[in-house]
């Protein structure tokens, strides 16, 4: 069994929505109880169960469940993925949007299934659709967890957890009812969660981290790095030594060797100490000539861009991690940047201002000091 344990996704807003959408869950669960003591038909359970197209059973199908560890395995996977999607939609939307995608879940089961249904796995299969458009390569913290005899954590890219479980789905789906469980629901409700992620991505109406790139993000950035539009990695946050660096399989600019020395033609040197700072520490002195041009640093060969002399771009000292954004969780905790060659790293936040090694090409950054990428 693998079991989600929590997203890497910073909440600067409590989702107090789900935590309703939750409370809802489990006072309906209460109710039922009376129904599973008795054994009988009716109660709530019968009146607010999916059958047939009408609206009470599509608006109340999704707060029932059918017992304990139904209840329990659908409320932790809303409360991992329900929270995350809370903050960055926004709690008024939230409710709204949870109820369109339980209903669009119930209407895929009625279409491909005669049977009745109960449970809220087909609303939160399609928060988890949502999820997967706007964090898809946020990392997922897992538990293997075999019999109470092996348990192992893992992390995983958020499009591989979530792929293997919709891979299952379909599997069930494809056994057409054999289990018992609602997988077109399942399915249905995941479809709409993707075309509503979609649509939130392009109207705007979801605050992602500067750090955090969209399904809709990937495919534009792939798509017009097809038509030969220029394409920009993540960068470096804004105030960090080197943010003016280019990828260097990217950057259509001339590469002119730096100047260490005075051009007595185009007058003295930039000084080193207004100079750009490379990733690697290495700060740059060169002629006024190359400003608001791309240069090589003397000491790791990686491309700097130097800042035009009528508007120098000063590197000022950002502002200390305590000083983030209120309310966000655990933003003390890590550190998240992005080397210039597009790989996202997140070490602790006590490694602030030390160097270290990008794992995927070796250059040497020092991590930053500001709070554009702590969490």
């Amino acid at each position: 069994m693998i079991i989600p344990w929590q997203v890497d996704v910073p909440q600067d807003k409590h989702p107090v929505a789900n935590w309703l959408v939750v409370a809802a869950c489990l006072v309906v669960a209460a109710l039922q109880v009376q129904d599973f003591v008795a054994n009988e038909s009716g109660g709530i359970t019968d009146a607010w169960a999916l059958r047939g197209w009408g609206l009470k059973g599509l608006l109340g199908y999704m707060w029932l469940h059918g017992g304990f560890w139904h209840l329990l395995g659908n409320m932790w996977f809303l409360w991992v993925f329900g929270n995350a999607v809370c903050a960055n939609i926004g709690n008024l939307r939230y409710p709204p949007v949870y109820v369109a995608l339980g209903i669009a879940a119930g209407m895929a089961h009625l279409i491909a299934s005669p049977h009745p249904a109960i449970g809220a796995s087909g609303a939160i299969n399609g928060i988890v659709g949502m999820y997967l458009v706007m964090f898809p390569q946020n990392e997922i913290t897992c538990y293997f967890w075999f019999f109470l005899v092996y348990v192992r954590q893992f992390t995983v890219s958020s499009y591989w957890m979530i792929l293997f479980w919709l891979f299952w789905d379909i599997v069930g789906a494809l056994k057409w009812g054999s289990s018992g469980v609602a997988h077109f629901a399942h399915l249905g409700g995941f479809a709409a969660g993707v075309g509503m992620g979609v649509l939130f991505c392009k109207k705007g109406w979801c605050l992602l981290d500067e750090y955090d790139r969209s399904l809709v993000q990937i495919w534009e950035e792939r798509r017009k790095s097809k038509q030969g539009a220029p394409h920009h990695p993540a960068r470096v946050p804004p105030g960090y030594p080197g943010d003016d660096l280019e990828p260097r399989s990217k950057v259509s600019d001339p590469m002119p060797a730096p100047v260490p020395k005075a051009d007595p033609i185009d007058g003295m040197p930039i000084p080193a100490s207004s100079g750009p700072i490379c990733a690697c520490g290495e700060r740059i002195s060169v002629s006024p000539q190359y400003a608001n041009k791309v240069v090589q640093c003397p000491r790791c060969r990686a491309r700097v861009r130097i800042p035009p002399l009528t508007s120098p771009s000063p590197v000022r000292r950002p502002r200390p991690a305590a000083a983030s954004r209120a309310g966000c969780k655990n933003r003390q905790q890590a550190i998240r940047f992005a080397c210039p060659c597009g790989k996202k790293i997140k070490v602790p936040a006590r490694y602030a201002g030390r160097f270290g090694t990008c794992p995927r090409c070796g250059t040497r950054l020092r991590i930053p000091l500001g709070t554009h990428g702590t969490h």
